[in-house]
């Protein structure tokens, strides 16, 4: 099937927005984030557009006792965009992004070792009411995934959103994925205990600027407490002005965080900003 390794070096904690051509590479890339989870133990939803979700399970199970093993035992959950992101007759965005804190929370009572989500986002593409806020809500589920128990794939058909829609989705995610592309994701943003924080690797520049954003911002709120935090930046390869100055907003608005671990070069770009803001 194509497309069925794509997705392969996803971690737990990654958020990654697919752009794609066509619905065998669609349904490729479906089945083999679903067997690859099922493989190494996790759960799976799966959310689809424009087929039926019985069916498509129908067809996962039709040659894989596995797959209608899990179907039964609860292990993989498949639904239609009508029975998820639109359950309330329009998208709400942040009831969805707080209906994902349920069902991670779910997953990990459950005992599962992970989660693992993927879904079509051509719903998006049809004038549906509430769709303008999914910008928003694809930048503050990265905080759900910044945990480091869920990882995602939001799948977005090219025939159905403009150029400059897609480009908007995409800095929403932490990475991107793109067919026939063997890179991981662009930047990982993880909640660390020791030291308690967040720890940022690879990228941070404007095609992940949003979903930087919302992480950060939303810091202080998911590590709860007055104890320190830190944000470990010893894996940040590189950050652009924006996401510098965004670093050192948030060091300077929320009590008790700092930034380590910084390289020379970055060292120099937030003692420029510092100093620009001062």
């Amino acid at each position: 099937m194509v497309g069925t390794a794509i997705l392969a070096g996803l971690q737990a904690g990654d958020h990654v927005c697919v752009p794609y051509s066509g619905a065998e590479l669609r349904t490729g890339i479906m089945e083999g984030f679903i067997r690859s989870a099922l493989h190494d133990g996790d759960k799976v939803i799966c959310c689809t557009v424009g087929e039926d979700p019985g069916a498509f399970a129908a067809g996962l199970a039709a040659n894989d006792s596995g797959i209608a093993e899990a179907l039964t035992g609860g292990r993989l959950e498949i639904y239609s965009a009508a029975q998820s992101y639109l359950a309330a007759g329009r998208f709400d965005a942040e009831r969805t992004a707080a209906d994902w804190r349920g069902v991670v929370a779910r997953a990990r009572r459950e005992g599962h070792p992970g989660l693992r989500i993927i879904a079509d986002m051509g719903w998006a593409s049809g004038g549906i009411p509430g769709a303008e806020r999914l910008p928003w809500y694809e930048a503050e589920v990265n905080r759900v995934y910044a945990a480091g128990f869920a990882r995602g794939a939001c799948l977005y058909d090219r025939r159905r959103f403009s150029p400059a829609r897609l480009r908007r989705y995409i800095a929403t995610h932490p990475g991107t994925v793109e067919p026939g592309d063997p890179h991981p994701p662009q930047l990982r943003m993880r909640h660390t205990d020791d030291p308690r924080g967040l720890a940022l690797t690879g990228e941070a520049d404007i095609a992940n600027r949003a979903a930087l954003l919302a992480v950060l911002d939303g810091l202080r709120a998911d590590l709860p407490g007055d104890d320190p935090l830190t944000i470990d930046l010893s894996g940040l390869a590189f950050a652009d002005v924006a996401a510098a100055a965004a670093l050192i907003r948030t060091a300077r608005r929320e009590p008790g965080v700092r930034l380590a671990g910084a390289s020379r070069r970055l060292t120099g770009l937030l003692d420029l900003v510092r100093q620009a803001d001062a």
